[in-house]
């Protein structure tokens, strides 16, 4: 009797887990006011270099698409599969400004040994990019082939470090 009892339980347990694996697949209902989407990929190197897991950020540039920012993160191909929202493929049909970031970690004993890398130049960072590029209602395959470099991201003066940032700590 308990085999059976432990069995029962055992397939409603592995039915839970799969209707709850598939759930969270699902995506959400598409808001009523989100524009029709192209599909957009971004193909980027730097310094002739792929660095995966950059993030990507596009930032529309006409007001009335500010609510819908579109990006993504890059694969080991440096291959960007944008989508808008976190979660539907495509981005509206406009004029972005692009913007790439990938930050490493560092830890030391000096404030300069604790200063963030970043592993794309700094110029790309979102509050410094000037570059631009423009969805328009078809299929989007942009590729770009930027500077490379590993440069410290400066930290603002009169800024102490935490101290999770120092070894051991």
């Amino acid at each position: 009797m308990k085999k059976k009892k432990f069995q029962a339980f055992a397939a409603v347990l592995t039915l839970a887990l799969a209707a709850s694996a598939v759930s969270c697949k699902r995506l959400p209902p598409r808001p009523e006011d989100l524009p029709e989407l192209y599909p957009t990929t971004i193909e980027v190197t730097f310094g002739g270099e792929i660095v995966p897991d950059v993030s990507v950020v596009m930032t529309p540039t006409d007001p009335a698409l500010k609510k819908w920012k579109s990006g993504g993160k890059t694969d080991e191909k440096g291959r960007c599969v944008v989508k808008t929202a976190f979660c539907y493929d495509g981005a509206p049909q406009g004029s972005y400004k692009l913007a790439f970031s990938k930050l490493e970690e560092r830890h030391g004993d000096e404030l300069e040994d604790m200063q963030p890398l970043s592993l794309v130049p700094l110029k790309y960072l979102p509050m410094n990019s000037d570059l631009t590029i423009d969805v328009k209602p078809e299929k989007n395959n942009v590729k770009l082939e930027l500077d490379g470099g590993q440069e410290i991201m400066p930290v603002p003066k009169g800024t102490v470090p935490s101290p999770r940032m120092k070894r051991g700590g």
